[in-house]
């Protein structure tokens, strides 16, 4: 059988270390939680040493301010992932759930049994407050939220299935270190939660970290649309996959008209509005399916999966038609796109390179037959154009 004090100094040491890992595992001190958690794991392992001096000091230290201290750091513990999710709590809520617990336990500190059910009501409360806030961070926090959750809820079941125990025999258990298999195993569960649950903290931060590198390398900060190279990396991957199904699709090319009268007359600031305004007017007129993306400057490009002709001029039409309806960006007046579209039919075998010259060539058809309108080439090398306006 295992020593339960052997375990309680494992429960010491592992709480210390894993406050000195986020220490170290973060560059700076100012990231979301990572204060709380280091004070929390920090307030375990003075829960624990004192639990450890059980029999040298008095039973009211080593047990209702044990565990008093041992639940205030896992209220420090649970605000943190609040915190890493926007969130924030009162003060008073981090410190007063650690005072209930001491003030119950005081008065029944000689009866093992009663102070066994208390400390584990409040640990399967907070234990599954801590899951359940990690669970709602939602599919975006990845990984981390379940390897913070599922060592809760088993910690949960230890510690209630211990308690049960000790109520039924209540006789057989007048210490902590009384040992029996499922005592054992239960702090084996809380040892194995205090070194998982700060790993699945560190991951939710490494995994957002993540994300933001992912959407500074693909999106453009100002329209919130893909980068030139994330739009190509991207829009290669479609037009391999609607080539296996035998289906057509569509390049857009789409240029604001005059834009460098805008910023000259507004200034570059205005400019900006009017870009992300546009690319927000031209996200909301696409399929869901579409691709969008900031090809350079005041030129976007859009592609099409699936779409002929007619889808296609339809789909331009209805941007071109949005952005003329009202002005971009609060201006005084109007500014208008000048959109080329080019179509491949299904079964050829046209690069992206190739498809957007060729809507290149459309927009340059469009901007020389007076702006504001919608030009579309197929790749049949036809003189005559399709012109919508």
């Amino acid at each position: 059988m295992l020593d339960i004090r052997t375990l309680v100094v494992m429960l010491v040491v592992s709480s210390l270390l894993m406050a000195a890992t986020l220490t170290v595992g973060t560059k700076t001190g100012h990231r979301a939680g990572f204060a709380k958690w280091n004070m929390g794991l920090c307030l375990i392992a003075l829960g624990w040493v004192l639990v450890a001096c059980r029999g040298v000091l008095p039973d009211i230290v080593t047990l209702a301010f044990a565990d008093g201290l041992i639940i205030v750091g896992l209220c420090l513990e649970l605000a943190g992932i609040i915190e890493f999710g926007g969130g924030s709590v009162r003060r008073l809520w981090l410190f007063a759930p650690g005072f209930l617990v001491l003030a119950l336990l005081i008065p029944v500190t000689g009866n093992y049994a009663l102070t066994t059910l208390v400390m584990t009501a409040a640990l399967d409360v907070i234990f599954c407050l801590i899951a359940v806030a990690a669970l709602r961070l939602g599919p975006q926090a990845g990984r981390g939220r379940w390897i913070i959750a599922t060592p809760c809820f088993a910690s949960v079941l230890m510690i209630t299935a211990r308690a049960i125990e000790v109520g039924l025999g209540a006789e057989l258990y007048t210490s902590v270190y009384v040992g029996s298999p499922l005592q054992e195993m239960t702090f084996i569960a809380l040892l194995a939660s205090t070194v998982v649950v700060p790993v699945g903290f560190l991951l939710l931060h490494r995994e957002r970290d993540e994300v933001a590198l992912y959407k500074l390398a693909t999106i453009d900060v100002l329209t919130g649309l893909y980068n030139r190279r994330a739009f190509i990396d991207l829009a290669d991957r479609e037009i391999a996959r609607v080539r296996r199904l035998k289906s057509p699709f569509a390049v857009l090319m789409m240029d604001l008209d005059f834009f460098k009268h805008v910023n000259d007359e507004f200034g570059h600031q205005a400019g900006d509005q009017v870009l992300a305004a546009f690319a927000t007017v031209a996200t909301h007129s696409v399929r869901v399916e579409d691709l969008v993306g900031r090809y350079g400057g005041e030129e976007f490009c859009i592609l099409l999966p699936g779409a002929a002709l007619p889808s296609a001029l339809a789909i331009a039409e209805r941007v071109r038609s949005e952005v003329a309806m009202r002005p971009l960006g609060n201006l005084p007046r109007i500014t208008t796109v000048s959109i080329g579209v080019a179509v491949c039919s299904a079964g050829d075998e046209v690069s992206l390179d190739a498809a957007i010259a060729r809507a290149d060539e459309a927009l340059y058809r469009a901007k020389n037959e007076g702006r504001n309108r919608v030009v579309g080439l197929d790749f049949v090398m036809s003189p005559k154009a399709v012109v919508q306006t």
